[in-house]
């Protein structure tokens, strides 16, 4: 795919898009490992923040599923596709009115937002409000939520085009 072009793209305030929220935090002493559970969500750049999978219990409140998760001092922005719990500064944007594809479009824009903060300057929510992200926009100048699940179904697509093509060329045999 070529390179984006943003100049028709339009300014928004994040907090006046999105709502934030602080999920329960669980300490990891307060965590079963369980490779069938839940994901934990910690402060990390890898493997969509999640430390691993912990054994879902009746004591343990979730964070809902289609949300972007981010952490505090990492300021990495993640779509969380299932339930999940977290560890320490950690809060996720109410984005569960939007695609999960839409949502991913979203988390990368988000991300030039994080190049901003670093360990010791983190991004909290009332920092992130008020930040201002570029998003494509529709006819009446709104952020256009359709062209960006759009973009990022031709992206996958694509994606699993170029992979079916190596697997087709990669083979036991010429390893």
């Amino acid at each position: 795919m070529s390179k984006v072009d943003t100049t028709l793209w339009g300014k928004f305030m994040i907090g006046q898009l999105f709502d934030i929220y602080k999920p329960n935090v669980y300490h990891t002493r307060e965590v079963k490992e369980s490779t069938d559970g839940i994901p934990y969500i910690v402060r990390s750049k890898f493997n969509n923040g999640m430390k691993y999978r912990v054994l879902k219990t009746n004591s343990l409140e979730t964070s809902p599923s289609g949300v972007i998760s981010f952490g505090s001092e990492n300021a990495s922005f993640f779509y969380q596709e299932e339930e999940w719990c977290s560890g320490r500064d950690i809060y996720y944007i109410d984005t569960r009115s939007l695609s999960s594809w839409t949502c991913r479009f979203l988390a990368t824009c988000l991300d030039v937002i994080a190049e901003k903060y670093t360990y010791s300057f983190g991004l909290f929510p009332d920092l992130l409000k008020k930040e201002t992200i570029l998003l494509p926009i529709d006819k009446e100048g709104k952020p256009d939520w359709s062209y960006m699940d759009a973009y990022m179904r031709k992206v996958d697509n694509r994606a699993k085009k170029n992979l079916d093509c190596l697997q087709s060329v990669i083979t036991p045999q010429n390893l």
